[in-house]
């Protein structure tokens, strides 16, 4: 519609254009020179008509305008704006820094140019500035290559923004499990009431409170080091904020984050490192130890696990002893109980 009013100016200019040559053009019978008669005459009668009807085009084609001007205030027609007046949404939806895909997306613009438009509504508080509603990698994408950006302009509420944010990018492209949880636990965050963030996410309640609730387990420093990981789906991020939950000694994490290989992986790379790193740690097993007797024979073999002492006793190094200490066993346990009695 950009190129359309364009259009329009180019076609009211031509139209004038022929209009008024028509009338300095002297007619059949007229003088050729600048002389004009002293009464009005046929010809004279005409240019007037050709005036005439100029003026009723120009007043039809100012009306078209207008109405062109009140398309574009209800966000019915596509304009151009400098991708350099344009600012993120209130609450961008699209995780930051690893976008392994931006490089694709600017080579198809720049090879078949701007598809689809994007939707922006006036700057809430910066006269002349607009806000995104959706489309920021096209955005991102137009600004790097000069281009303008081909979009719709609506007076949009920051419900409705962010409503018309979200079912945009479900309908194109979803955003990852981690980006759809950010996105919401950051509408909450700005006072969004819980139906506005389902309508935004497309969700019921029980899923957004799984969304939110693996976001608000897992630092925010952690997310976003690890990126959007596009392949990771809901159980992996869940079974990672379990991993998360407890956990005190934080070296091999910070270890593992801090290694070549997590910085020169993809983001779904990068989230099976950390979850490695947070793998639940397999509890060592003491050695077997040993009793002897005061000849220094061995007696006894000790075995030590969480739940279980484990006493082998050598018959041939103490022949019957195995069957006098099952015969003590009532005493020996009576005699362990009064002593936690007594303590």
């Amino acid at each position: 519609m950009g190129e359309d009013l364009m259009g329009r100016k180019n076609l009211l200019a031509d139209l004038l254009d022929d209009k008024l040559t028509a009338v300095n053009e002297p007619l059949s019978g007229e003088p050729s020179d600048n002389r004009r008669p002293s009464q009005p005459t046929l010809g004279s009668r005409g240019a007037v008509g050709a005036m005439s009807r100029s003026l009723e085009m120009l007043s039809a084609e100012r009306d078209a305008a207008k109405a062109l001007t009140e398309q574009l205030s209800t966000g019915q027609a596509v304009v151009e704006i400098d991708p350099g007046l344009i600012d993120a949404s209130i609450v961008p939806d699209r995780m930051t820094g690893v976008n392994e895909k931006h490089a694709a997306l600017v080579e198809s613009i720049r090879t078949n140019g701007q598809l689809v438009p994007i939707l922006l509504r006036p700057h809430p508080t910066s006269p002349g500035r607009f806000q995104i509603a959706y489309g920021h990698r096209r955005v991102r994408a137009l600004a790097e290559l000069g281009h303008p950006a081909r979009a719709v302009v609506r007076d949009l509420s920051d419900e409705d923004l962010v409503v018309a944010q979200g079912k945009e990018n479900g309908e194109r492209e979803d955003l990852s499990f981690i980006e759809r949880a950010s996105y919401g636990a950051a509408l909450e965050d700005r006072g969004f009431k819980r139906e506005i963030i389902m309508a935004a996410l497309s969700v019921d309640k029980t899923e957004l409170s799984r969304l939110i609730s693996v976001c608000r387990a897992l630092p925010r420093s952690l997310i976003d080091a690890i990126g959007p990981a596009p392949k990771t789906g809901r159980r992996r991020w869940m079974e990672l904020a379990e991993r998360m939950a407890g956990r005190h000694d934080q070296k091999s994490l910070a270890d593992a984050m801090a290694s070549d290989r997590f910085v020169r992986a993809t983001s779904d790379d990068r989230f099976a490192i950390v979850f490695a790193a947070l793998a639940p740690r397999k509890s060592k097993t003491p050695r077997p130890t040993t009793w002897a007797d005061d000849d220094g024979k061995k007696i006894v073999k000790i075995e030590r696990r969480a739940d279980r002492v484990t006493l082998a006793l050598d018959e041939k190094a103490a022949p019957a002893f195995g069957d006098f200490v099952i015969s003590r066993l009532p005493e020996l346990y009576r005699s362990f109980r009064e002593g936690r009695t007594d303590d």
